[in-house]
């Protein structure tokens, strides 16, 4: 398995190499002072190349003025902090405390997923062929997961 990180900002897809990620940082900086809609896919290879997606992922970074994107900084550490709340909420037996709003999943639009499609099958051409509505489902599942999240939170808040 391995992953791949394709930005878009202004119909100008960047890719970011694995290799450019160090200490929870992304460095591309082209992408200094912006915010992107990010894809973030899981996938398998064959023969050294991507060949089957197994997972896409959508998010919104913003990169500071020296073209850094930190995953690790407050503002994202706390959006995960709620997030494993809902993951470890179905685990516990006793009541818990009233949850906060879950964050709302990422969701591109038709004219974002056009474009990253676009860019896959013109750089990875295998991906789309061997799993062609591997992106959609992972849109619908997110949005699934979200209304889940939602449903969870108002049964705390009823408690």
């Amino acid at each position: 398995m391995r992953t791949k990180f394709i930005c878009l900002l202004e119909d100008e897809v960047y890719e970011i190499p694995v290799y450019k990620i160090k200490d929870a940082k992304m460095f591309k900086p082209e992408l200094a002072n912006q915010s992107v809609i990010m894809m973030n896919i899981i996938y398998e290879t064959k023969n050294r190349r991507p060949n089957e997606l197994f997972h896409v992922n959508f998010s919104k970074p913003t990169f500071v003025e020296d073209g850094v994107y930190d995953y690790g900084a407050e503002s994202t550490s706390d959006r995960m902090a709620v997030m494993l709340e809902y993951v470890f909420v179905p685990l516990l037996s006793e009541e818990v405390d009233a949850l906060p709003i879950p964050p709302a999943p990422v969701i591109p639009t038709e004219k974002e997923l056009e474009i990253f499609k676009t860019y896959l099958n013109e750089k990875y051409p295998n991906l789309l062929l061997n799993s062609p509505d591997m992106i959609e489902r992972c849109v619908a599942q997110s949005k699934q997961r979200h209304q889940e999240k939602i449903e969870l939170m108002k049964k705390s808040h009823k408690n």
